[in-house]
């Protein structure tokens, strides 16, 4: 069943009886355990809902217009937990002490089918696959990270054995659904023959494995009695790009499409021009941090026309980032530099809190933003969009305005649209206190085990 947390004034579902508390419980003769099965089984015209409040149950029939929505809200369902231990898992890299949610290890198709997040589909029976099939949850997004399934297995850390990943997908790809792949990059592990065995396997799936998405292993200076593990240097980031420039030119020829695409981490990290838009084909991984750098530079270059005349009154601004972003944030400060009235500093964090080998901007803290602003001469500093959950927190759970007398400096949080970011703040100079970071408790998701 799922609990109705509240009920939209004058909506259908009020109209039809339905308020906040309430249990649904089964429609049109099917049990109703999740917002998927809500979703799914709620689009029909005639809906019979059984209902249980205080106790009761009560029979609704409902009458529903194409389109038309219940205008319901939800409680928090359970989301399923990782049963993995992988050698690479970030979470086992965080000090204590961080916000509850972070700690969680999820591991949920449900979630990659509603927010695009990676599952390994170790956790998960017959009847689920036999589910995602039934109720077309596709596209599913997949951390593959081998296919040999030896090497899997001890990635994962898995002591039981689990169903070999290219079972899962032959099963789904035979069934239609589409599917995106992650490979988390483990030098001495998982690339070089093992990778080319990887993205051979993988391919012959496409179009239904539609992409395959290379990530460099994140580590952070919290690996106390974890597995001994090598970071991505500049020369092997090196290697991986040329890797996946042949790989990409060959599937291309054959496939269509590049098929293989490397996170913008591994060019920021060899100071490599990002490709063009048409080497990222339709993007899709951009969520994954590969071609957000493209959209992020060619969204300035289509907009920044804009700001032609600067701010209304002098500005000093900060535009904050992380050390890989620094390098092409450099070229547009220095085009702002060129505008009336105003003066853009870029200001570098280092990732002090987990480690100068973190080096993305989502990654950062606010006590290290905070050190790095602190008693600066600027008017406002521009943060970026994905350090900044949409509760308005940094990873280290200070919002906004914490973060703001922490440094002294008035803050705003940005967009990956700078150019529309930046004429929306010299419109109207209220400062922004919610970023676009993703954190579990905005996905409708509470730290529990489910059953779904």
């Amino acid at each position: 069943m799922i609990a109705i947390r509240s009920v939209e004034t004058g909506s259908l579902g009020e109209r039809a009886g339905l308020c906040s508390g309430d249990h649904i419980l089964r429609i049109n003769e099917e049990e109703i355990g999740d917002l998927i099965d809500f979703q799914v089984h709620s689009s029909d015209p005639l809906l019979h809902i059984v209902v249980e409040r205080a106790s009761e149950l009560y029979d609704l029939r409902v009458e529903r217009i194409a389109g038309e929505t219940m205008g319901l809200a939800f409680e928090e369902m359970p989301l399923r937990r990782c049963d993995n231990k992988c050698v690479f898992c970030f979470l086992h890299q965080m000090p204590s002490g961080m916000r509850r949610s972070l700690y969680f290890e999820d591991d949920d198709y449900r979630l990659s089918f509603i927010h695009g997040s990676y599952v390994t589909l170790t956790n998960v029976t017959e009847k689920h696959i036999d589910r995602i099939i039934r109720q077309r949850l596709s596209p599913q997004y997949i951390s593959v990270h081998a296919t040999d399934p030896e090497l899997r297995q001890a990635m994962l850390g898995r002591k039981r054995p689990t169903v070999p990943i290219l079972d899962r997908i032959e099963k789904l790809a035979t069934n239609g659904i589409q599917m995106h792949a992650q490979v988390v990059v483990c030098p001495g592990l998982n690339d070089g023959l093992q990778l080319c065995r990887t993205l051979h396997e993988l391919s012959v799936y496409y179009p239904l494995v539609k992409s395959v998405a290379l990530a460099p292993v994140g580590l952070t200076r919290f690996r106390d009695h974890l597995p001994d593990l090598r970071p991505v240097t500049r020369e092997l980031a090196a290697e991986y790009l040329d890797q996946c420039r042949i790989w990409g030119e060959a599937f291309s020829s054959e496939l269509g499409e590049r098929f293989v695409y490397p996170a913008d981490e591994l060019f920021l990290l060899v100071n490599q021009d990002i490709p063009p838009a048409e080497h990222y084909d339709t993007f899709p991984q951009i969520e994954n941090g590969v071609g957000m750098v493209r959209r992020f530079l060619d969204s300035w270059e289509q907009n920044k026309g804009r700001l032609a005349g600067g701010p209304p009154r002098p500005l000093h601004l900060a535009l904050v980032t992380g050390t890989l972003a620094s390098a092409f944030i450099e070229p547009i400060a220095t085009e702002l530099n060129t505008l009336p009235s105003l003066r853009a500093d870029v200001v570098t964090v280092g990732n002090d809190f987990f480690g100068r080998g973190i080096t993305v901007s989502g990654l950062l803290t606010g006590v290290d933003i905070a050190a790095q602003l602190r008693g600066g001469p600027w008017d406002i500093a521009l943060l970026p969009p994905n350090c900044i959950n949409g509760d308005g927190l940094t990873l280290d759970d200070l919002t906004v305005a914490d973060l703001e007398a922490e440094c002294g400096v008035p803050l705003t949080v940005g967009d990956y649209n700078l150019a529309s970011a930046l004429s929306s703040y010299f419109a109207d100079p209220r400062a922004a206190v919610a970023g676009k970071g993703r954190q579990l408790s905005e996905m409708g998701f509470t730290t529990g085990r489910g059953n779904g």
